[in-house]
């Protein structure tokens, strides 16, 4: 008795309504306000008339203001779509679908907005966005417009060729070594793995470490998209110790 109610609808990039969580604040004066209640999109919420500010949790997060409950009455707010979908697809040297982490920026700012994996639709609201995605070594782009009620397709094809270090002892025998890999010219560290198996990395030129005794180098080694490289090194196998002869 004495109050109103409130209901919000909101639609995500497919136009499927989505249960958003709310919170709204009664509206004091035009610069200050007073938390009510947390309720969730598309259920109905009872709040004392008023005038009320509804804070949207989305990525970025998103407030709407003026929004007046009567006393007796429900109020429904239908606010549309607020998101567009990014779909980012990525394969490797294989041409297999390979998933890789996703950093969503603010471009001026480099502030996250949010993270996810590529070959997956994420909603996201509207706007500008540089995107870092987590090969090695990691790869931008800038300007990526989301709109919303559409999904923005980037698809990269492959992104990445392969590397294999190989390294045997004299004797052709497989010996498994720490191994890093370095851009070629600023020495910026891109990866580290174990020899003898394939690691993709994006095109270009590294330079390779091999962590044996002594540390064996090779510099200026090209990677290239869709192709895969063997590295070849010979290291020492290790000296077992001789038993003492038994007195």
């Amino acid at each position: 008795k004495g109050k109103g109610a409130l209901t919000v609808k909101i639609l995500n990039s497919k136009k499927v309504e989505v249960p958003v969580r709310l919170k709204a604040f009664k509206a004091l004066d035009r610069n200050s306000s007073v938390y009510m209640a947390s309720f969730v999109a598309g259920r109905v919420q009872e709040l004392a008339p008023g005038e009320y500010d509804i804070e949207i949790d989305l990525v970025p997060q998103r407030i709407y203001k003026g929004i007046r409950v009567s006393e007796g009455k429900e109020i429904v707010e239908d606010l549309g779509c607020l998101t567009g979908a990014l779909y980012i697809k990525t394969v490797n040297s294989k041409k297999a679908v390979a998933p890789y982490p996703i950093r969503v920026l603010y471009p001026k700012s480099g502030e996250m907005v949010m993270a996810f994996m590529t070959n997956k639709s994420m909603d996201v609201a509207p706007g500008i966005y540089d995107i870092e995605i987590g090969t090695s070594p990691r790869m931008y782009k800038n300007n990526v417009k989301v709109e919303a009620g559409k999904e923005s397709i980037m698809d990269l094809g492959c992104v990445t060729g392969a590397l294999t270090v190989k390294t045997t002892d004299e004797e052709g025998k497989d010996m498994r070594r720490n191994v890093r890999f370095m851009k070629a010219g600023t020495g910026e560290p891109v990866s580290s793995s174990l020899s003898n198996r394939p690691v993709e990395l994006t095109a270009g030129k590294d330079n390779i470490d091999v962590l044996s005794n002594p540390k064996q180098s090779k510099k200026d080694v090209i990677v290239n998209l869709g192709e895969e490289l063997v590295v070849e090194f010979t290291v020492k196998a290790p000296i077992v110790p001789q038993k003492a002869p038994a007195a």
